[in-house]
């Protein structure tokens, strides 16, 4: 939703392939919306689990409306490095700690949820570039789905140099499953990402 209105549908999905675990996203406008938004964002997330976390493997963002949009980022956790495409451009991060972006937050909220972690600072990957990020559970509350109100715990993200805020929502008993997702900035009408289904692969 942007602005109250309905304008386009997405689809995330988590699944793991021998080990290498992918959330993926894709995005397209819905009614007449379609006609005035031509583009389609995919992004996808590849991982994997160590010990007591997870590292990531490479992102991948593109959008076929748009091919300069495209975007890459290939881990390299031998090395300290990260292989960023942007616009074009090719350049190297150093990486020294783990990184985290807007499809393994999530994974992350979960373990602070079991943790019982209030709050946390991490790298966090956004267009390009490694920013400080900071975590914070921020209590619980509900979530109205289908007409149905749903227990929900509540995380707010806040990145460095940035006026913009994040508020993500989580079923309480199943803390991967994202219910709501905000993005807040001063003066401008909040972007939400509203469940509508889930389907589980058991």
């Amino acid at each position: 939703f942007q602005g109250g209105m309905h304008i386009a549908n997405a689809e995330l999905s988590l699944q793991d392939s021998d080990g290498l675990w992918r959330w993926r996203m894709s995005t397209r406008s819905r009614g007449i919306y379609s006609f005035f938004i031509s583009s389609s964002p995919y992004s996808e997330t590849s991982f994997t689990q160590t010990d007591n976390d997870i590292q990531l493997q490479r992102i991948l963002v593109t959008d076929a409306a748009d091919k300069k949009k495209n975007e890459s980022a290939n881990f390299d956790w031998n090395k300290g490095t990260i292989a960023v495409l942007r616009r074009g451009k090719q350049k190297q991060l150093a990486l020294d700690a783990n990184v985290y972006d807007y499809h393994s937050i999530h994974l992350l909220t979960a373990a602070m949820q079991l943790r019982e972690q209030k709050n946390t600072t991490v790298d966090f990957y956004v267009k390009g570039q490694l920013v400080k990020s900071r975590i914070t559970h921020s209590g619980r509350g509900a979530v109205n789905i289908n007409g149905e109100s749903i227990d929900a715990v509540i995380f707010e993200q806040v990145m460095v140099r940035s006026n913009s805020k994040i508020k993500y929502y989580y079923d309480a008993e199943n803390p991967l499953l994202p219910l709501r997702i905000e993005k807040l900035e001063s003066g401008e009408s909040p972007s939400i990402l509203s469940l509508q289904k889930v389907t589980w692969d058991l």
